[in-house]
């Protein structure tokens, strides 16, 4: 299953705090446990936005991989998950003529 997982840093956490939980998380090692429950995962920092915000795709079978994602980081910032699916926009758009039409 395909997963969006959004998190936006709560406002009054400093970079700081970020990066000391980004390290920790490195020292548990667990990136290595994350990465090995998922088979694909992608990140991506929306530029320049303050507090910062940070998006994953995240291709997972394993619904414990957000569970663990979402608690480790959980005190620093808020996060919502959503099941999601890979369409073209062709795609997208002959599908929305049939329900509409029909």
């Amino acid at each position: 299953m395909l997963y969006l997982a959004i998190f936006d840093a709560k406002e009054d956490i400093s970079l700081e705090e970020i990066n000391r939980e980004r390290e920790a998380w490195i020292k548990r090692e667990r990136h290595k446990v994350f990465k090995g429950m998922c088979k694909h995962i992608e990140r991506y920092e929306v530029a320049g936005m303050i507090p910062m915000k940070i998006v994953f795709l995240i291709e997972t079978d394993d619904p414990l991989a957000l569970n663990m994602l979402s608690r480790h980081f959980g005190d620093l910032w808020y996060s919502v998950s959503y099941p999601v699916i890979r369409r073209g926009i062709s795609e997208a758009l002959e599908e929305d003529k049939t329900i509409i039409a029909g």
